[in-house]
C-alpha cells in the first residue's frame, strides 16, 4: 500500500486534487496537505481529513458496500473502490432504528461507515489502535451519538484521546435491531463461504476490524496493537468478540465497560421462532419466499414489527453458549479489563413509578424471579437503602450488568487471560437529576475526557486518571504504570478490583455476595 508521503502519492494526488477541485485552506495545496497528513491514501481510494485541535480526523469513511437490496441482511460484503477524493469530513447517518436516548430515529440502511482520530502531526513511529463500538441495546445509538440529558456534545469524539494519549481512535457503525440480527433459514443457503445467520452487527464489527487490519496504519496506527473497547451493548459486543473464533488475531487487547456475555444467550432455533412470529406479522409468512418478501418491506414496517433482535449463538461467529467458550478455554486470551457502575440501573428507573414499600418491593421480585425473590432480598436488606425503589433498582442494576459483567471476568481469568476489574463511582448530573449517582453510561464521558472541558475540577483529575490507565493498557496490555495506584490483577481467589473516583482505591470482593445470588440464579437458566 502506498502512503502519501510517497514521490508517487504527491504527483497522483495533485492531479487528483485538480480534478476534484479541492484544496487547502491555507493556500498551501495538495503538498501542504500531504504534510499535515490530511490527505491519505487506503486500499479503496483516496481521503481528505481534516484537523480538529492537536489531531487529524477522517469521519464517514465506508468499510463494507451499502446492505441494501439483495444485501439486506447478507455478511457485509466489500465495498467499491472509488476514483478522485472521498471528503472524509462528516459523521454519517446512524443505522435504522427507532429513536432513542442518544441517537434520533433513522430509515437508512447505508450506514456501514467509521471514523479516525489520530495524533497531529502524524507520528513517527506506529501508535496503539483503539476500536469503539458504541451501546443502545444492539437497538439503537451510533457514532455521531450526543451526549444525553440535555448536556450534549459528541459522545464518542475522540480527539482528546488522539492528540493527549498518543493513540489513534476509531469508531463504527454497525447494523442494528432486526437489521442487524436477523436469523433466517434462507439467509445460510445464500452464503456457501458463510452457511449461517444472524448476527449481522457482529459481523460488521469484525469487517470494520478487517479494515482496520488493512488500512490503519496509512493513519499512524498499528494494526498489531488493537485494543476493543466498547461500553454497554458494545461491552456485550466487546465480549463476543473475543469469544467468537471468527475475530482472533485481530485485536490484541480488550475493554467491556458495563458489560459482559457470559449468561444464557438466545439461542437458533429460539431466533428462528422469532424470526418466524416477524414474517407472520408482515404477512411474508405464507408469500412463495418468505425472505424476498421481508426484504421488500420498508424500514418502518420492519422496525415497528420487530419487538427488538439482538445477538444469537448461531453456530458460526457464535459456535456456543460464550460461557461455554470462556470455561473450555476456546476464546481470545488477550489481556482484559471489564468493569461497572456503581448505580447501574438508575438511568432505566427515570420516569417510572417509585415502588414505596417492602410489600411492593417483593412483589416486583416475585413477579420476575418466582421463588427466588425472597433469596434477592435477603442480600437487598432495606435497611441499607433510602427507600425499597432503591433496592429495587440496585437489584436491577446488579443483576443485569454489574454481575454480568463480573460473571465473565471471573470466566475470563480462570480461562488464562489477564483479567483487571474496575468500578466507577462518581455521581454524575448532581444539579440536574441526583438520583442518578453513577449510572450506566457514567464513565464514558471521562474516558473519552469530555468532562474535561464540562466538569469540575475533580471530575477532569478522574478523567486523566481513567485515561492513563485506559490507554496504558492500550499500549502494554497492562494499565499500571507513571506512579499511578496500582491495580491488581484479577483473580477469582483474591477478588480485587480498582474503584475509579475522587480518589481511586482498591476493592475486595465488590458486592460478591449479591452477585452470588444472581450467578445462582443464571446457572439455573443452562440446567
Amino acid at each position: 500500500m502506498l502512503r502519501c508521503s510517497s514521490i508517487f502519492s504527491v504527483v497522483v494526488t495533485t492531479a487528483l486534487l485538480a480534478l476534484s477541485g479541492c484544496s487547502s485552506d491555507d493556500g498551501g495545496g495538495a503538498a501542504n496537505l500531504i504534510q499535515q497528513g490530511t490527505l491519505v491514501e487506503i486500499a479503496d481510494g483516496m481521503l481528505q481529513g481534516e484537523t480538529d485541535g492537536g489531531s487529524r480526523r477522517f469521519l464517514g469513511i465506508p468499510f463494507a458496500a451499502p446492505p441494501v437490496g439483495n444485501l439486506r441482511w447478507r455478511p457485509p460484503q466489500p465495498v467499491a473502490p472509488w476514483a478522485g477524493v472521498l471528503q472524509a469530513t462528516q459523521l454519517s447517518e446512524p443505522c435504522a432504528q427507532e429513536a432513542g436516548l442518544t441517537t434520533p430515529a433513522s430509515d437508512i440502511e447505508d450506514c456501514l461507515y467509521l471514523n479516525v482520530w489520530a495524533p497531529d502531526p502524524a507520528p513517527s513511529e506506529p501508535l496503539p489502535v483503539m476500536f469503539w463500538i458504541h451501546g443502545g441495546g444492539n437497538t439503537s445509538g451510533s457514532t455521531a451519538d450526543q451526549v444525553p440529558l440535555g448536556v450534549g456534545g459528541l459522545f464518542y469524539d475522540g480527539r482528546d484521546l488522539a492528540e493527549s494519549r498518543g493513540v489513534v481512535i476509531v469508531s463504527t457503525n454497525y447494523r442494528l435491531n432486526i437489521f442487524g440480527f436477523l436469523n433466517h433459514d434462507g439467509l445460510a443457503a445464500e452464503d456457501a463461504n458463510y452457511p449461517y445467520s444472524g448476527n449481522q452487527g457482529l459481523l460488521d464489527q469484525r469487517a470494520a476490524l478487517e479494515w482496520v487490519r488493512d488500512n490503519i496504519e496509512v493513519f499512524g496506527g498499528d494494526p498489531n496493537n488493537v485494543t476493543v473497547f466498547g461500553e454497554s451493548a458494545g461491552a456485550f459486543d466487546t465480549c463476543y468478540q473475543v469469544a467468537s473464533p471468527l475475530s482472533r488475531g485481530l485485536f490484541h487487547r480488550a475493554i467491556s465497560q458495563s458489560g459482559g456475555c457470559t449468561t444464557r444467550n438466545t439461542t437458533n432455533q429460539e431466533a428462528l421462532a422469532q424470526s418466524d412470529n416477524l414474517a407472520e406479522s408482515l404477512g411474508c409468512d405464507t408469500a412463495n419466499d418468505a425472505l424476498a418478501c421481508l426484504r421488500d418491506a420498508s424500514v418502518a414496517d420492519l422496525l415497528a414489527a420487530s419487538g427488538g433482535f439482538g445477538p444469537t449463538v448461531d453456530g458460526g461467529f457464535i459456535p456456543d453458549q460464550p460461557r461455554a467458550l470462556f470455561d473450555s478455554g476456546e476464546f481470545s486470551k488477550v489481556p482484559y479489563i471489564l468493569g461497572s457502575n456503581s448505580d447501574e440501573g438508575t438511568l432505566f428507573a427515570i420516569g417510572t413509578p417509585p415502588i414505596e414499600s417492602e410489600d411492593e418491593f417483593l412483589d416486583a421480585l416475585e413477579a420476575d424471579y418466582g421463588d427466588r425473590a425472597q433469596d434477592i432480598a435477603a442480600v437487598y436488606p432495606l435497611s441499607d437503602f433510602a427507600s425499597p425503589n432503591d433496592a429495587l433498582i440496585r437489584a436491577f442494576g446488579d443483576n443485569g450488568l454489574v454481575c454480568g459483567t463480573y460473571d465473565t471476568a471471573r470466566r475470563a481469568a480462570v480461562g488464562g487471560a489477564d483479567v483487571y476489574m474496575y468500578n466507577f463511582s462518581r455521581a454524575v448530573l448532581v444539579d440536574v437529576l441526583p438520583q442518578l449517582g453513577a449510572t450506566h453510561g457514567a464513565e464514558i464521558a471521562f474516558v473519552f475526557g469530555s468532562s474535561n472541558e464540562a466538569g469540575d475540577e475533580d471530575d477532569a483529575t478522574i478523567s486523566e486518571s481513567m485515561q492513563g490507565y485506559w490507554t496504558r493498557f492500550a499500549r502494554t496490555g497492562n494499565p499500571n504504570g507513571d506512579g499511578a495506584l496500582a491495580w491488581p490483577i484479577y483473580s477469582d481467589a483474591v477478588d480485587q478490583r480498582i474503584n475509579f473516583d475522587v480518589d481511586n482505591e482498591v476493592l475486595t470482593a465488590f458486592r460478591r455476595a449479591q452477585c452470588e445470588v444472581w450467578w445462582d440464579i443464571h446457572a439455573e437458566e443452562f440446567e
